[in-house]
Formats: structure tokens, sequence, C-alpha cells
């Protein structure tokens, strides 16, 4: 792998994970920096202390990829934001070329990178993140997003056939019962084929303030599914 100076920061790795690849053990890796600031992050320093969180020599994770290729499944990429590092790809390249399916996690802002990773046949699997409704993203978001790109996300991941899950984190405050249903139909007038809900945790967010709101009930997560599965398949994770 490349040196950091080419553009990707690997700031944190779990070596072994049952719970970011359904179905797959993984090995995840954390890259630095974000360019959204969502209030109820759950990476916080990866967003706000990127720089200040020392770098993992991408020697020691190829090193690592190597000695485990013979019983780690496949290889997760997620942040912060790992589409505003400007090395993903070779990254990636070289996480394929050691025979590793990739899983990338992504907020959708950036679809001219995601067509070219597609296209270079760089990714396997793509979990990407809506929300809230589009017209509470600034709310969710913490940022001024142009929901534009997170359609047009959505639209190529959609039509490109990759395997790709949507999914949703049920905030009280940010997203609401109604948010959730708009967005279900939503994917489901793409052709969408799957749709996580995954419950808020108030424990190490990016605003303190959010520490302090209680998570939906697990009851009221259940029936949106209910409900969302009149429109396309829905999980809660």
């Amino acid at each position: 792998m490349a040196s950091l100076n080419g553009g990707f920061h690997i700031k944190d790795m779990t070596p072994i994970s049952m719970l970011d690849w359904e179905g797959k053990l993984a090995t995840v890796l954390f890259l630095g920096g974000c360019n959204l600031r969502c209030p109820f992050c759950q990476n916080p320093e990866l967003v706000l202390q990127a720089g200040d969180i020392p770098d993992i020599p991408p020697e020691d994770v190829e090193k690592y990829l190597k000695e485990k290729h013979s019983w780690i499944d496949g290889c997760v990429i997620t942040g912060g934001e790992p589409t505003i590092n400007h090395g993903l790809e070779f990254l990636l390249s070289r996480i394929k070329n050691s025979g590793y399916p990739i899983k990338l996690d992504t907020n959708g802002t950036r679809p001219r990178v995601l067509r070219q990773l597609i296209e270079k046949e760089l990714v396997d699997y793509i979990a990407m993140d809506v929300k809230t409704s589009f017209d509470n993203y600034k709310l969710a978001t913490g940022s001024r997003v142009n929901t534009e790109t997170v359609k047009e996300s959505a639209e190529l991941l959609v039509k490109s056939g990759i395997e790709t899950e949507f999914r949703t984190t049920v905030v009280p405050g940010y997203t609401k019962g109604e948010d959730i249903l708009w967005i279900a139909r939503y994917l489901a007038r793409l052709n969408a084929s799957r749709y996580t809900l995954q419950q808020f945790r108030p424990d190490r967010v990016l605003d303190p303030t959010v520490g302090r709101i209680k998570p939906y009930p697990r009851g009221f997560l259940l029936s949106l599914v209910e409900e969302c599965n009149d429109f396309l398949p829905t999980k809660i994770r």
C-alpha cells in the first residue's frame, strides 16, 4: 500500500467483526475526515479530531490481511466519510488485489467517486445512509447538503446492480416516523431492494446535547418496519 501522503488516512481498525457486513467475517478500516457534521454521529473523533489521531501504517494493514486471508471473508471501509479521501481508489485496488471483496460505507454526497469505484469494479457492496427526508437534511447533517447529490448516488447504486443497502439512523427530533416512511416510499420508487433502520445510541455522539436524547422504543421501530415493508423489504439493526 502507498504512503499515507498519497491521500488516505487509516485511523482505526477492527481486525474481526461479525456486525459490519451481514453474513461475513470482516476486517473494518476506519478512514478519517467527513464532509458532514451529523449531531448524532457515532464516530465523532474521526470527524472532528482526525488530524490528532495517529495513522495506522498501511503496511501493517496489508500484512494483517495477508496473514488472515484464509478466514477473513471481506474488508469494510468506513469512516468518517471514505469518499473524501483522495487515495481511496488506490487503497481499494490494493485490497482487491489481495483477493478480498470490499464493502464501502458512504453518506452518498460524492456520486462521481462512487461511479468511478463501481466502473472500476473496486467495490462489491455499498451501504449508503439516507439521513432523513430531503427537506430536513440540514438539521440531520449539521451541514448544507445539496440533496441532488444524494439523489444521484441513490439512483446510481440502484441502476448499477451492485449489492446495496440503504439505511437510516432513527433519532428522536431528527428523524420522525413520517421521515422514515417518506424515505421508504422514495427508495421504493427507485426500485431499491432493501432498507435498514438503525437504532440510535446516545453514547459517544458528536453533539453532547444529543447524548441526552432518549432513543425511540423498539416497539416504535418495529411498527415503522411493518409500515415500510409495504414499500420495500425493511429491517432493524
